[in-house]
């Protein structure tokens, strides 16, 4: 159920996340998400209270802890809801997926473009909760499967036609290249150009996974 706020601002009952509302356990977590978002964007940074996102959701503390058992999987939550269509599209948006010498930078640099100009992941990414937010995300095993469901198979299809070292651990390589993506984002790196990150790219992350002479 729905009431207005002041201002016409429509705002979830407080009632919803109680025993005997008729919302399905997807529906609360996305509700619950969508209030996160909120107060990060509105913080301008991922360092929120469950508390806060409780009285932003309108439910009792309670609630956001029966769906999420802590703040940091909160933002995991988060992370999990938009990094499918993310992750998607930078695979999509591939001019030549048979190339791994040239789709490898592609896979580091194309999740970053799309922290700007999402307030949400531009929030998420601020120098004051970019720390925690690397740390979550380096230990996060299901981040780390929504990224292979996405780059596995192009590195599957890659180390069948012999252009990627045979002895690699391709899911151990999705990993390494989110890393390598996540420093990207810090400084120095963050603050460099396209052509120095590319660079440095080709010289050290496709020399060490892509086969001499391909």
């Amino acid at each position: 159920m729905e009431e207005e706020a002041k201002g016409g601002t429509a705002r979830p009952s407080r009632w919803w996340g109680s025993d005997s509302a008729l919302l399905d356990d997807e529906e609360a977590r996305r509700r619950l998400l969508d209030a996160a978002r909120r107060c990060i964007v509105r913080r301008g940074s991922a360092r929120i209270r469950m508390a806060e996102v409780a009285q932003e959701a309108g439910v009792a503390r309670s609630t956001v802890y029966r769906y999420f058992q802590s703040r940091e999987d909160l933002i995991i939550g988060m992370f999990l809801s938009q990094i499918d269509a993310a992750l998607e599209k930078v695979a999509a948006q591939l001019e030549d997926p048979g190339d791994a010498a040239r789709c490898i930078p592609e896979l580091v640099l194309g999740p970053n473009s799309f922290i700007e100009g999402s307030p949400v992941n531009e929030a998420l990414f601020s120098p004051e909760s970019r720390d925690m937010v690397v740390a979550l995300e380096l230990g996060s095993e299901p981040l780390i499967n929504a990224s292979y469901r996405h780059f596995g198979p192009l590195l599957e299809r890659w180390q069948a036609s012999g252009q990627v070292h045979r002895d690699l651990d391709l899911r151990d390589t999705v990993r390494w290249i989110g890393v390598v993506a996540l420093t990207m984002l810090a400084a120095p790196w963050r603050d460099r150009s396209d052509a120095e990150k590319r660079e440095f790219l080709d010289r050290y992350l496709v020399r060490a996974l892509v086969v001499a002479g391909r």
